[in-house]
């Protein structure tokens, strides 16, 4: 069989590969996508949060994810720890675009997206079973497949991208995979022709939108979940501790699944007049990170490259805001390949970051005290960067999908609150603040959001820092980094600074020769010294001297000491 060429090789279809062969292809790369299945096909994760309607938006699927019929739901449901009162959070409790997502049928969603990658143009492959990365001298430079008819061929490409899900051919293959053995579950699950009950039906205080939500519950040998899907369909999932099934038979694993469900008393009006329909899956949910997410040549993305445990439902949410990290970093690299390094570092960085926000709040789930005022806190130390939410708002960014790092300007740092405007927010949520102690939250607010912008460094001129000896102040470093832009990835260097508070820092950016005056800086060199030797370094490939290069130096340091990046020596 003759070998395929394109610019991008994808392996998987779900979500993440058709959604990251999508915008590449716009891009205008030629992309080959290779499925080992053929679409539709049974998959569990129904439902979705908020922060994967940005990304669906980007590829252009969003229309025809609006048209579906897919069940909206607007928030989510719990009886948690140590009570059995159910408690509920909205996505409308923190600003964003969107106060709903859906709660989809993935056989439906899945063939939506993939055939909305085919239509616009990438050359998708369904029945096509990688085996592995092929690779040259230490690079990967295509896929090996096996299609449905046993024929075995080739992809060669300037990339490959691994978006195979729990599958991972290529974390596997590189041996990548890292499990989390405090989030080692197994889930079991699948649905039920409900009858005309729902939520707002069973339980007090609940609006009409809530019929939509996700209701989890835990039960003695782990949790339940409940989704009402279109058309009257629930699905029904439990999940366990492994050991609670070791041995079982199939046969012996529904009727335990089952079991667990008619033994829920929460439940039980909920699915009053309802039948099962039938199905019955059982998938691992031993949560894993790879120790990298790229290599030579190659890039994984989506549960490809980590999976977080269901508890947040953050899947899906988590796989696209990766793809569209990885994007802006294949782009890159394709169009300049000697800043591969920095674009997939950067790729890497932001994604892992967002994945172990996760992944923490999923330990603190099951291991924490079981408390929902612990969750709330756990939450608002990870995703609130500008303290401006209560602790409250910040579980629910969280819930929304959004975690630290969102594409939407308008929730990505949440600062710029009135008082009058977080007053009125406190006292319509009824949050742990409450209407009578909103305006004193509000000064602590902005108190503390105003320590966290101004710096706290010194004021020198250009002379004076020439005439120091420049070196980091303990905790801040510099690097060369990829700043996001509209269309792709720049280079440029990242300083840190650190905050006030342990483990808070500061980012500063600056342009990329910068750097080269920072590398220089060890606090036994002047300034000027520095100016020298740079002067000295790059008098080949720069003609310049030391005089030119004089105020270039003293104003890169003078502004990093007004900073409190930068301290000098006598």
């Amino acid at each position: 069989m003759r070998a395929v060429e394109c610019d991008v090789a994808v392996v998987g279809g779900g979500p993440a590969g058709s959604s990251l062969a999508t915008l590449l292809r716009q891009s205008g790369y030629t992309v080959t996508l290779l499925e080992r299945e053929r679409f539709p096909r049974p998959h569990v994760g129904e439902s979705m949060l908020p922060g994967v309607l940005f990304a669906l938006g980007k590829t252009g699927a969003l229309e025809r994810v609006e048209k579906a019929g897919f069940t909206k739901k607007y928030g989510a449901t719990y009886i948690w720890g140590r009570g059995r009162d159910p408690w509920t959070i909205r996505f409308s409790e923190v600003p964003q675009d969107r106060t709903f997502t859906f709660q989809c049928d993935r056989e439906v969603f899945d063939k939506l997206l993939l055939d909305h990658a085919r239509d616009e143009g990438v050359d998708v492959r369904e029945g096509h079973q990688v085996t592995r990365a092929h690779m040259t001298d230490g690079r990967a430079t295509g896929l090996s497949f096996t299609n449905e008819n046993g024929e075995s061929g080739e992809v060669r490409a300037r990339m490959c991208v691994d978006a195979s899900g729990q599958w991972s051919v290529l974390g596997r293959q590189f041996r990548l995979r890292e499990h989390n053995e405090n989030l080692r579950h197994v889930a079991l699950f699948g649905h039920y022709h409900g009858g005309p009950t729902s939520l707002p039906d069973v339980l007090d205080d609940m609006e009409p939108t809530d019929a939509g939500n996700v209701y989890v519950v835990a039960v003695e040998d782990g949790w339940l979940w409940h989704i009402p899907l279109a058309g009257g369909l629930r699905s029904i999932g439990l999940v366990t501790d492994p050991d609670r099934i070791r041995g079982m038979s199939r046969t012996e694993r529904r009727k335990y699944w089952q079991r667990q469900i008619e033994s829920c008393e929460e439940y039980k009006e909920l699915l009053e007049g309802g039948r099962w329909a039938g199905d019955f899956e059982i998938v691992s949910d031993w949560s894993f990170i790879c120790k990298r997410f790229h290599g030579p040549g190659y890039l994984l993305v989506g549960d490809a490259a980590c999976f977080v445990d269901p508890i947040l439902a953050s899947g899906i949410a988590l796989a696209l805001q990766g793809v569209l990290r990885a994007t802006k970093a294949i782009r890159t690299s394709l169009e300049a390949p000697d800043l591969t390094g920095l674009s997939m570092d950067w790729y890497q960085d932001g994604y892992l970051e967002q994945a172990n926000d996760f992944v923490d709040m999923a330990n603190h789930w099951y291991h924490g005290q079981r408390l929902q005022e612990s969750w709330f806190w756990t939450a608002h130390r990870l995703v609130d960067p500008s303290q401006n939410l209560s602790l409250r708002q910040a579980f629910v960014f969280i819930s929304s999908g959004l975690a630290r790092e969102t594409p939407e300007e308008s929730i990505r740092y949440m600062g710029g609150f009135t008082p009058g405007q977080l007053a009125v927010t406190y006292e319509a949520l009824g949050s742990e603040e409450g209407a009578a102690g909103a305006p004193q939250q509000v000064a602590v607010v902005r108190q503390a959001h105003h320590e966290r912008v101004t710096p706290k460094g010194m004021a020198v001129t250009a002379e004076e820092a020439l005439a120091g000896k420049p070196a980091f102040v303990p905790g801040a470093d510099a690097r060369a980094w990829m700043q996001e832009t509209e269309t792709g990835l720049q280079p440029v260097t990242r300083v840190e600074v650190p905050g006030a508070a342990p483990g808070d820092k500061r980012e500063i950016l600056m342009s990329l020769p910068t750097l080269s005056v920072l590398n220089l800086m060890d606090g036994t060199r002047s300034g000027d010294q520095v100016a020298r030797m740079m002067a000295e370094r790059f008098r080949k490939s720069v003609p310049t001297d030391a005089a030119a290069l004089r105020p270039i130096v003293g104003s890169v340091i003078a502004e990093l000491a007004a900073e409190g990046a930068v301290g000098l020596k006598e």
